[in-house]
């Protein structure tokens, strides 16, 4: 895009210099930034490609060549669901004005980076659907000149099928125009382009969640999918020791002097009057919600979580923390706010049953206290209801 048509004095050169390599510092320092904040995750290769109507922001281009069009092929890898890198070529075209006789072509080689803001408040079924904007920054090609170039675009994409979505892109391009050369303008070239984006990535898979080992009124069994555990409760009509009668093998009976339930593990369910108890709430994998209804029957920890509201209703003055913890799969950090969130959903339940919010706080200890540290999971995503003395805050470890 060659023009010698107007020739800036050399006094204001300096000063567009400069504002042209603060306005790429900022960019590549976004880029970069942004790239290298990012948590690692799962990375996905997605592509996206690009079709605009381009329309010349100021002259000389605008004096030179009519509206073009731009097309551009942008490969990436996610960091997560709302990051990603990518790498692009863009091509860009534009007819020349009468009396000029050569049309314009510019070709774009640059490497940025993709954000999707609002990506973890969409269904993960729609991982390349939503609002997004990104920003690249390389080297432009225009005859036989190459020059430092940058761009920045923003779309919404309606995923259409599992694969695939599209949607509006608009798009600011700049090629910047040496100062010094001889015979050229040094005015920079600036595009606004709009047009029609289409993403292409993997569909969404399902999470394949560990089975899970439901407990029932008599006992905690084993669905047919998981293996035997020492740690499934028996009861004691297959001969194991139960002392305290209730139908928990002893050595698993974290009460085997009283009398309890198989789903607080052989303890009563009122946490006021006696030992604090545990329930095994059958959370699935990285989900803070109350197990499903199965096979029409009622949620099975429904009728245990009611009777433990019920006991803790019957006595006005008596507080009970909810302290949730997790399994050992995962980031320390995650599991932390993962069990605050878990014993958040069993509190919002009780408080639904009647009970005061201000008697029944909840924390999370994430997974410093495994129940059966040799065999996580199923058995360590769980509450349990510890009773508070006067004053008494949540605890912060394993000791109580």
């Amino acid at each position: 895009m060659k023009s010698n048509t107007v020739i800036a004095p050399r006094s204001l050169r300096p000063a567009r210099h400069a504002l042209r390599l603060g306005t790429a510092a900022s960019l590549c320092g976004l880029v970069v930034g942004l790239g290298f904040a990012t948590p690692a995750a799962a990375q996905e290769f997605t592509l996206h490609t690009e079709g605009m109507a381009s329309f010349w922001l100021d002259k000389p281009q605008s004096v030179r060549f009519t509206p073009g069009g731009m097309m551009a092929i942008r490969p990436g890898v996610t960091l997560g669901r709302v990051v990603s890198m990518q790498w692009s070529y863009a091509l860009l075209g534009a007819p020349a004005k009468k009396p000029y006789t050569e049309d314009g072509l510019a070709h774009f080689f640059s490497g940025g980076v993709r954000l999707r803001p609002f990506a973890t408040l969409r269904p993960e079924t729609e991982n390349l659907g939503g609002f997004w904007v990104d920003a690249n920054v390389g080297f432009v090609r225009t005859d036989t000149l190459n020059r430092f170039g940058l761009d920045a675009g923003l779309g919404y994409d309606f995923q259409v099928l599992p694969w695939l979505s599209l949607g509006p892109i608009v798009r600011y391009s700049q090629i910047v125009q040496p100062d010094h050369l001889t015979g050229f303008d040094p005015h920079d070239a600036q595009v606004f382009s709009a047009g029609l984006n289409l993403t292409f990535g993997p569909a969404h898979k399902v999470r394949e969640e560990p089975p899970v080992c439901a407990p029932t009124p008599e006992c905690v069994q084993v669905d047919k999918e998981c293996a035997p555990t020492p740690e499934c409760v028996q009861v004691a009509a297959v001969g194991c020791p139960d002392g305290d009668g209730d139908g928990v093998c002893d050595k698993v009976d974290r009460c085997p002097t009283q009398a309890g339930s198989a789903g607080t593990f052989g303890c009563p369910v009122d946490p006021c009057t006696g030992e604090p108890i545990v329930v095994l709430v059958q959370f699935g994998y990285d989900s803070t919600s109350l197990p499903l209804p199965k096979n029409k029957d009622p949620q099975t920890m429904d009728p245990v979580l009611d009777a433990v509201a019920a006991a803790i209703a019957q006595h006005p003055t008596c507080r009970v923390c909810i302290v949730g913890h997790a399994s050992e799969e995962g980031l320390d950090d995650y599991n932390m706010d993962l069990s605050k969130r878990r014993a958040a959903a069993v509190q919002s339940y009780m408080t639904a049953r009647g009970v005061a919010k201000a008697r029944i706080p909840s924390t999370g200890l994430g997974e410093q206290c495994q129940m059966v540290p040799e065999a996580t999971y199923e058995l360590n995503r769980r509450v349990d209801f510890t009773r508070l003395e006067e004053g008494e805050a949540c605890p912060t470890d394993c000791s109580k």
